[in-house]
């Protein structure tokens, strides 16, 4: 794939956002430890931190798609940025259940900007198969992202969580200033006054297969958000794992085997899979269904952790097929207000997720048995939505 100077400045720009963003969501798990244990916090608590940002992610991403398609990126993720760092800063200062949840919503509205403005810079600076392998890679940051977050990030979690937020400010600031001097306003070919005007906030709900790939995003998702958010703790009550620095470093593989999932899969889409993605997406929640069992039941630790990866990696495959699919599928003119519908559907299950896991825990007495079925419920479920996809190129794409 051969870049200009320009585009190689831009997709820098994207994917350390997109690392620092997948930091700042993966340390929030081993933060949550941290906080359970210092304010004695039980897991249905704990759980509504993580359940608000998807709160505050969604309701700046049903107006952040359209904005975007309607008026630009640039703005909206400037000011999105800020947002972060301001909020990275007021949740390290924060010590009650309430604070610490409202903050984390102001997280969430931040958070908003990557996945808005990225699918329209991505779609506006690069062309054909270009915009597919950028995303790809724009997915894996969040296996770059997670290796950060249990290395650096729990370093400082374990040492002083607050510390680990000033970081997460300082990082945004870095990002702010990548996307100021690097990431300009592309002017997109002229067109006429009636058709801009025809691009409105619901055009994006009108298109079946964007629909389709929500509901999809919205089940497997609910199971990526349950597994990331919940490991540590169902290492600690399965296994009795105290040593944070250990948890860190098995979920440190876990990051690196999901960026590494994630770039196979675009390999194994356009190698094997071009135009049958329904089937790699089928095939590989069923599997991760079978293995989420396979997890939860485990006595042999070992096991356990190979049926981890394994599910890690199938999660992944749906999720990158998935969120390359609009790309081929939606036209390039509300191609941001699509994302944003997709992400609702995604974020209405990391909404859920938390909650439910945290509630059905403490119901359990701490057991994640129940939890871990119904996830892979979730999962039987995602494999047979792709069969309502309609595969077909749209003219205007």
């Amino acid at each position: 794939m051969i870049l200009t100077k320009e585009q190689w400045k831009i997709a820098l720009t994207v994917l350390v956002m997109g690392c620092f963003v997948s930091m700042d969501k993966n340390m929030i798990s081993m933060t949550i430890l941290t906080l359970s244990e210092q304010f004695k916090w039980l897991p249905n608590q704990t759980g509504i931190i993580l359940s608000v940002y998807y709160i505050g992610f969604t309701l700046i991403t049903i107006p952040g798609g359209w904005l975007v398609d309607r008026f630009g990126y640039r703005k909206f993720i400037l000011s999105s940025l800020f947002v972060l760092i301001l909020f990275s800063i007021l949740f390290s200062f924060s010590s009650s259940l309430i604070a610490l949840a409202i903050m984390r919503m102001g997280v969430g509205f931040g958070h908003a900007s990557y996945t808005n403005g990225t699918p329209k810079i991505i779609s506006t600076n690069f062309e054909g198969d270009k915009r597919a392998s950028i995303q790809s890679k724009v997915l894996a940051t969040t296996g770059v992202g997670g290796v950060l977050a249990f290395t650096i990030g729990t370093q400082l979690i374990s040492t002083n969580w607050r510390a680990a937020y000033w970081l997460m400010a300082a990082l945004y600031s870095v990002v702010w200033l990548m996307m100021f001097i690097f990431v300009k306003e592309k002017k997109e070919a002229p067109i006429d006054t009636h058709t801009e005007k025809s691009i409105s906030l619901f055009d994006a709900w009108k298109e079946k297969n964007v629909l389709v790939i929500a509901i999809g995003m919205l089940f497997t998702n609910l199971v990526a958000t349950g597994l990331l958010s919940w490991l540590p703790s169902v290492l600690k009550a399965n296994f009795h794992m105290t040593d944070t620095s250990k948890i860190g470093y098995l979920l440190t593989t876990n990051s690196i085997v999901m960026a590494v999932a994630t770039m196979m899969a675009g390999v194994l889409i356009n190698k094997y899979f071009k135009h049958k993605e329904k089937a790699f997406i089928m095939l590989s929640s069923l599997v991760a269904a079978a293995c989420l069992v396979g997890f939860i039941f485990s006595t042999h630790f070992v096991m356990t952790i190979v049926l981890m990866y394994v599910t890690t990696i199938l999660i992944m495959f749906s999720f990158t097929a998935y969120m390359t699919l609009p790309y081929r599928l939606v036209s390039h003119k509300i191609i941001g207000s699509s994302f944003a519908v997709i992400n609702i559907g995604a974020f209405i299950g990391g909404i859920i997720a938390p909650i439910l896991i945290g509630n059905l825990v403490t119901a359990a007495n701490g057991s994640f048995i129940t939890t871990f079925i119904a996830m892979s419920i979730c999962l039987v479920c995602a494999s047979i939505i792709p069969a309502c996809i309609n595969l077909k190129r749209p003219a205007n794409c």
